[in-house]
C-alpha cells in the first residue's frame, strides 16, 4: 500500500542459508544476504533505487515524508540455492488476485525499461555485445539470460506462449516483452488468482508478475549499465 509507513516482504531462506527479501506492497525488487539482516539491510538500499526509478517514470510512490519501516509478513524456507540467485518460493501473498492497478503499474515498469533497452540495443553494433561487460559477463550473456528468464518464467502462467521462440536476441526481448502485455491485459478476472505447479513448483499470476519485475530490474538493469545508459534510480 503506498499510503502505509509499513513496507511489508517476505523472507526466503535458501538450502545454504542464505536469504532473499521479495518486496510484496511494491514489488520490482529482490535483496540477497548471508543472513536475514544482511538481506534487509541491503533490501533498503535497493528499494531506495527502486522508489528513485519508479518517481523518475512517473509511477507513484510512497509521500517522501513518510518513514518506511520494513515489515517481515512471511518467513519461508526454501530448497532453492538463493545465494545463486535461484527462488521456487510461492508465499501466502502470492495466492491474492490481482487488481488491475497492479497489473497497469507493473506493465508500465516492464515497458520504461525493456523500451530503454531496445532503444540503446538499436544503436550499438552486434560484435560489441561479446566486448562490453558488466563485472565478468558480457553483453550477449545478460541479454541471453535475460530472454531466457522471461520466456521462461511467462510460461509459468499454465501454458508455451509460442511453438517457436525468435532466434535472433533483439527479437526475442521484443517479442517476449510484447506476450507479457498480451498475458496480462488479456487475464481475465476469475483468472487472476489462478493456482498451477508446474515440476514441484507453485506458481500464480501475482508471483509471475513479481519474478518478471525482479527479472528486468535486475538483468535488464545490468544490459542499460552495460551499454552506457543512464538508468533512473
Amino acid at each position: 500500500m503506498l499510503d502505509s509507513k509499513f513496507l511489508a516482504v517476505g523472507l526466503e531462506q535458501g538450502s545454504g542459508g542464505a536469504v532473499l527479501v521479495h518486496s510484496f506492497g511494491i514489488p520490482g525488487c529482490v535483496a540477497l544476504g548471508a543472513t536475514a539482516q544482511e538481506a534487509l539491510d541491503a533490501y533498503a538500499t535497493a528499494f531506495s533505487e527502486w522508489l528513485n526509478f519508479r518517481e523518475a517514470v512517473g509511477m507513484p510512490i510512497p509521500p517522501r515524508e513518510m518513514e518506511l519501516e520494513i515489515a517481515v509478513d512471511e518467513w519461508v524456507q526454501s530448497d532453492a540455492e538463493v545465494a545463486r540467485g535461484e527462488s521456487d518460493v510461492c508465499f501466502e501473498r502470492d495466492l491474492a488476485p490481482l487488481e488491475d492497478r497492479e497489473i497497469n503499474e507493473g506493465l508500465y515498469a516492464l515497458g520504461d525499461l525493456r523500451g530503454r533497452l531496445l532503444r540503446a540495443l538499436r544503436e550499438v553494433p552486434r560484435a560489441e555485445f561479446d566486448t562490453r561487460t558488466v563485472g565478468a559477463l558480457t553483453l550477449r550473456r545478460i541479454l541471453d539470460e535475460l530472454a531466457r528468464a522471461q520466456w521462461w518464467t511467462l510460461t509459468r502462467l499454465g501454458a508455451s506462449p509460442l511453438a517457436e521462440v525468435p532466434e535472433q536476441l533483439v527479437a526475442r526481448l521484443d517479442t517476449a516483452m510484447a506476450l507479457v502485455v498480451q498475458q496480462f491485459t488479456g487475464l481475465a478476472r476469475a483468472e487472476r488468482d489462478r493456482v498451477i505447479e508446474i515440476d514441484g513448483e507453485v506458481w500464480t499470476p501475482r508471483k509471475v508478475l513479481r519474478r518478471l519485475l525482479w527479472v528486468e530490474w535486475s538483468l535488464g538493469r545490468s544490459a542499460l549499465i552495460a551499454l552506457h545508459e543512464e538508468v533512473p534510480g
